[in-house]
């Protein structure tokens, strides 16, 4: 859902009869409708407030809160993982770096490692760093891996702190390294070529998502990696630090029918597929460090700026026509379309030294608002 930048521009012009009282320009009505937007947008967060202190009625479609919320929800955006970086081991994350966009806070959500808790904790808001020592007084209010908190701080509130520490032990030895050696392993699923080639012991087939868990997303095709092997109980070791390359690790090939990664030894006496080392069931070890991303253990919900709105276009005999390919149309709900109309007209006038415009905005918005809160 979106509202056309396009409609919304000639809809303007037109009312701002532009023949008679002046041209706005495209990069004029950019930076009105970019007001405009933000004018919206804000007032969402006013009038939660203020029809949320009132009774609302069954019909859904007709409760203003729920509308509210509904145009909202637009941009809420609900962490599936870690999304935020945790800096240092006095658990400090900056949300500026990691989500530029964010325009206000919902939820932080904290993973400490086993065994302290099972899965994702909600940690609660403190509101300044009075509550925080009040509360961190009490045994019964304190902090910890079962009720976490965090506190917003710096220029804008933009970074927070969480306690307890969200680090991987106790934080004398925190390690913010984004290199790790994979303890887990993966079991050779197969070591035929699934085509025409016999070059048994060449490739090594994998169930494709074990081996994406324990290569990471920053492995792709064709990287070189050392693989070292034992058999299928692990009781025997095999081959250390045996060069190998990702041959692929995407759906479009399969062993059986079934998705698979596989591996192309690039040493012999696999290479040149005369000697079978490998088995069905073997266990391969990375002996390569595995990339982490360094956000991890915390993931935050939260409500983003909409984006800047952009009436593009390509300047032909002299006059601008519009560019739909790089346009961006305004993100809000599809009933505001109005609305914007109304605001960019009354910036409009302002601009044009217009009065006449700039009344007509003003009272067009003013009856608009005035029927939307009768």
């Amino acid at each position: 859902m979106a509202v056309s930048i396009d409609t919304v521009y000639q809809k303007v012009l037109a009312l701002a009869n532009k023949e008679q009282r002046g041209y706005i320009t495209p990069q004029e009505f950019n930076l009105f409708a970019d007001m405009a937007q933000k004018e919206i947008f804000e007032q969402y967060f006013y009038d939660i407030n203020q029809w949320s202190r009132q009774l609302g009625n069954n019909t859904s479609h007709s409760d203003m809160l729920t509308s509210l919320e509904e145009k909202v929800s637009l941009f809420e955006h609900t962490a599936i993982q870690d999304n935020v970086t945790v800096l240092n081991k006095w658990g400090d994350v900056n949300l500026k770096d990691d989500i530029p966009n964010l325009y206000r806070l919902m939820n932080v959500s904290v993973n400490y490692p086993p065994p302290a808790t099972k899965g994702y904790k909600e940690a609660e808001l403190i509101n300044n760093r009075q509550e925080f020592l009040l509360l961190s007084s009490s045994k019964l209010t304190k902090h910890s891996v079962e009720r976490p908190v965090y506190l917003r701080y710096y220029n804008n509130y933009d970074r927070i702190k969480i306690y307890p520490y969200p680090v991987e032990d106790d934080g004398s030895d925190f390690d913010l390294s984004t290199n790790e050696f994979a303890n887990d392993y993966i079991q050779v699923k197969s070591i035929d070529h699934p085509g025409q080639y016999n070059v048994t012991g060449h490739y090594f087939w994998f169930d494709q998502q074990e081996m994406i868990d324990m290569l990471g997303d920053d492995f792709t095709h064709n990287d070189i990696i050392n693989i070292s092997t034992t058999n299928s109980t692990g009781d025997v070791n095999k081959i250390s630090n045996h060069l190998a390359i990702i041959w692929t690790i995407d759906s479009s090939n399969s062993v059986n029918g079934h998705a698979h990664g596989r591996l192309h030894s690039l040493q012999p006496p696999h290479h040149d597929g005369t000697t079978v080392d490998f088995a069905i069931g073997d266990r391969i070890f990375l002996s390569t460090p595995k990339v982490l991303s360094n956000k991890r253990n915390v993931r935050v919900d939260y409500i983003r700026k909409p984006k800047t709105p952009n009436w593009a276009y390509v300047v032909v005999n002299e006059k601008a026509l519009f560019n739909s390919n790089n346009a961006i149309d305004f993100e809000l709900h599809p009933s505001e379309e109005n609305e914007l109309i109304y605001k960019i007209l009354k910036f409009a006038g302002i601009s044009l030294q217009k009065q006449d415009i700039t009344q007509a905005g003003q009272g067009l918005e003013n009856a608009q608002i005035q029927q939307e809160k009768q």
